[in-house]
């Protein structure tokens, strides 16, 4: 199901996001032309991500905490990235956790492709958390999930599930909405 928001209006958004993401990563990095999304360009739109999504009761100054379970290239990445910078006040951490218990300790969970599966119960027990889930694993955010990243051709493009946000108490930014393919939980069925 496509968003409400038509492309044309889209495009401004577009340009502006990927201005965003090209400021945070080198210059000479691109999306190569394969199965699974550039790190580097991944990281990127994690990073930007936590800068267009509001955490309900996050105190002034607390520290963002993005975890990272099955990509040790996207951890470094997100971690290189956001070395030094502040997010609306708060900086940000990278963790690698190992249990999935601590997973609620996370304001933002980047799940690599090929490990949901083996993950589902601890992505389950942070449903209702204000945890942004994310991963690039197909069909990720019609199982419930916030955020799916895909390549179209060259293009790295993401499907937000809107009910999954809404359940967590995250609130997207508008910008953010208009860049991805929303969906709602009626639309995995």
């Amino acid at each position: 199901m496509m968003s409400a928001v038509s492309t044309c209006c889209r495009r401004p958004f577009a340009a502006s996001l990927a201005l965003a993401v090209m400021l945070c990563v080198e210059p000479a990095i691109a999306v190569r032309q394969s199965a699974a999304p550039d790190v580097a360009v991944l990281a990127a739109f994690l990073y930007n991500f936590a800068r267009f999504t509001e955490w309900p009761k996050l105190p002034a100054g607390a520290t963002l905490v993005a975890c990272v379970v099955g990509s040790d290239e996207v951890a470094k990445a997100l971690t290189g990235i956001a070395q030094g910078k502040a997010i609306a006040g708060h900086g940000l951490s990278v963790q690698r956790p190992t249990d999935s218990a601590t997973w609620g300790d996370c304001h933002m969970l980047y799940v690599g492709d090929g490990f949901t599966s083996r993950s589902g119960a601890g992505l389950a027990g942070i449903r209702r958390l204000p945890v942004l889930t994310t991963s690039d694993e197909k069909g990720f955010s019609r199982s419930g999930g916030i955020a799916e990243f895909y390549l179209d051709g060259a293009q790295m493009r993401f499907v937000i599930n809107l009910d999954a946000a809404e359940r967590a108490g995250l609130r997207l930014s508008s910008r953010l909405l208009g860049l991805a393919t929303v969906i709602r939980d009626r639309d995995a069925l």
